[in-house]
């Protein structure tokens, strides 16, 4: 999720951004994806990371922009994706241009997902700023969590049934405000990690730490984790290697995904690849719809708060795309979704 001053930044929040030009894509597919394949027996190489840069084949989009006069009718983006009960749910930012908002729709495959209905999570709140969720269960606390932005302080709700639109709480705080954006929690079993983006020019990422029994409050100080980055940090704990790895957006004259990784969540994190997704290394597999791979979700093996994924060099996740080009702002630009993997 963008800083929501609704002006776009070509060097990071320096000048208004006028991208290059675009082109568009649509494909099927897959009917059915699962968490990140992995293979029975991966060899020495597939449980290491990416550290050069990989081929991204791109399907089809998967999920547009509402009707004409729907809250979501400019764009869709910001996907947080989870498969319980032999249903894909999406949760989503969209806008109308002037305003942000949390949307959900549900389908039986994530293809399907683009002939579903687009819900306004109308209980969590009215308000304008409310975007970048994500979404999973806390077996421990026994309810699902919806985390999120409201405006620049981390917000959530929960629900005991994900499919339940009706059932999400009003907006609560966590306790501190501390100006950011992108909220992404993840847990190691004993503590809940809180990472985002600073949104004051200094392109870091920070994050905070508080135990799983006091989540989700009494969070620690902040801490600077990454630096000469962007926005939209998400974490996720491969399988194939037991090692976390941290998914960045970066921006220049278009946008991509940085990839760093540590040994654990509350460790040092190492950039291992500055363009581990970007317009130049995606392949096409129908219509040329986006060369932006702009905040994204990789697509999970479960559903609860570790978020793992099976191989982060046999994975797909969901994007926000659009083709490069001019928009008055950032808040006008037509996102959709689509599912890109980098096997």
């Amino acid at each position: 999720m963008k800083t929501l001053n609704n002006t776009i930044m070509l060097t990071m929040l320096a000048k208004p951004i006028v991208v290059t030009t675009i082109a568009v894509i649509s494909t099927m597919f897959m009917q059915q994806l699962s968490g990140c394949a992995k293979k029975e027996k991966p060899n020495s190489s597939e449980t290491q990371p990416q550290v050069e840069a990989t081929t991204w084949n791109v399907g089809a989009r998967c999920f547009f922009d509402g009707p004409s006069g729907a809250y979501d009718d400019i764009a869709v983006k910001d996907p947080s994706l989870i498969y319980s009960g032999s249903r894909w749910h999406l949760f989503y930012t969209g806008t109308n241009g002037s305003a942000w908002k949390i949307g959900y729709a549900s389908a039986t495959t994530i293809d399907g997902l683009k002939n579903s209905g687009h819900t306004l999570l109308s209980s969590i709140g009215s308000g304008g700023g409310l975007a970048a969720p994500q979404i999973f269960y806390f077996p421990v606390k026994g309810r699902w969590f919806l985390i999120y932005q409201n405006g620049t302080s981390p917000a959530f709700s929960t629900n005991t049934d994900v499919a339940n639109t009706a059932g999400w709480t009003a907006v609560r705080t966590m306790g501190f405000a501390d100006g950011g954006i992108d909220y992404w929690c993840i847990s190691d079993g004993t503590n809940v990690y809180l990472f985002y983006s600073a949104n004051d020019g200094s392109h870091t990422i920070k994050r905070r730490w508080t135990t799983v029994a006091n989540f989700p409050y009494s969070w620690s100080a902040s801490q600077v984790i990454a630096t000469n980055t962007f926005e939209g940090p998400h974490v996720y704990r491969n399988k194939a290697d037991g090692k976390y790895y941290m998914v960045v957006e970066d921006m220049g004259a278009s946008r991509w995904q940085e990839l760093w990784a540590a040994a654990n969540p509350g460790g040092t994190w190492t950039k291992v690849n500055e363009q581990w997704a970007y317009k130049g290394n995606l392949v096409y597999k129908s219509d040329h719809w986006t060369d932006q791979v702009s905040h994204v979700e990789l697509i999970r093996s479960g559903t609860n708060e570790r978020l793992e994924i099976d191989n982060i060099n046999q994975c797909q996740m969901i994007i926000q795309g659009v083709v490069d080009g001019s928009y008055p702002n950032y808040i006008s630009i037509p996102y959709d979704l689509g599912v890109i993997q980098n096997y």
